[in-house]
């Protein structure tokens, strides 16, 4: 249990690490854009944020934590909101590639199909030790997330309505919430099909007949 002399303590080490947050996410950022970018990948947006200390210290009461800086890998955050769903398992690549894993949470894959949640590849990653310049950051864990702009909405509803699992919705709306859950989910597979056909169709070569008559 935290007393006040600890909150105090607490709040004085997060406040003086606050250069320290913002100086890790410039440089993720960095590394994160410059591999998406080199691998052509378009994305619809790029999240960034720091942990509210209040949040924070609620994180550190209910685990009750021993080393909060360490223990809780979310302080720092980026979220990427990709186009489609391969985008989200290419970026993934990207990310285990270029940082140090700490864990790894699918919640696109690896969950129960009936599971109410929204879909999102989570990761908490440390910089990997190759720069001097990150010696006073690369200790620091931090989280990436991964979704589809579809993915994402859904999560913004679903987070305002502030339904936090299937239990807590009332009966009469379960079906509903199950329904557009699923559009969401169709929506992301249809548009993954109509990329993969437009990419089809851009990358074929039409011949004009006429050309090949006179080649002959």
């Amino acid at each position: 249990m935290l007393n006040q002399d600890d909150i105090i303590q607490l709040r004085n080490k997060y406040d003086s690490r606050i250069s320290l947050f913002n100086q890790l996410i410039e440089t993720t950022k960095f590394i994160l854009r410059q591999e998406i970018q080199n691998q052509q990948i378009e994305i619809h947006a790029f999240d960034t944020r720091i942990k509210p200390f209040d949040s924070f210290l609620e994180k550190v009461r209910i685990k009750g934590v021993k080393e909060p800086f360490q223990e809780i890998m979310d302080v720092v955050g980026l979220r990427i909101v990709c186009l489609f769903q391969s985008n989200v398992k290419n970026i993934g690549v990207i990310v285990k590639k270029n940082f140090d894993i700490l864990e790894e949470d699918d919640k696109i894959n690896k969950v129960d199909v009936n599971i109410f949640g929204y879909m999102s590849l989570h990761y908490k990653a440390k910089l990997k030790d190759v720069q001097p310049d990150y010696k006073d950051i690369k200790d620091i864990p931090f989280e990436i997330q991964i979704r589809t702009i579809a993915q994402d909405a859904w999560a913004s509803i679903s987070h305002y309505l502030d339904y936090k699992n299937e239990i807590e919705i009332p009966a009469h709306l379960k079906r509903d919430f199950h329904a557009l859950s699923g559009l969401f989910y169709v929506a992301d597979t249809h548009f993954e099909i109509l990329r993969k056909e437009v990419t089809i169709s851009q990358s074929t070569t039409w011949v004009n007949p006429a050309q090949n008559e006179k080649g002959g």
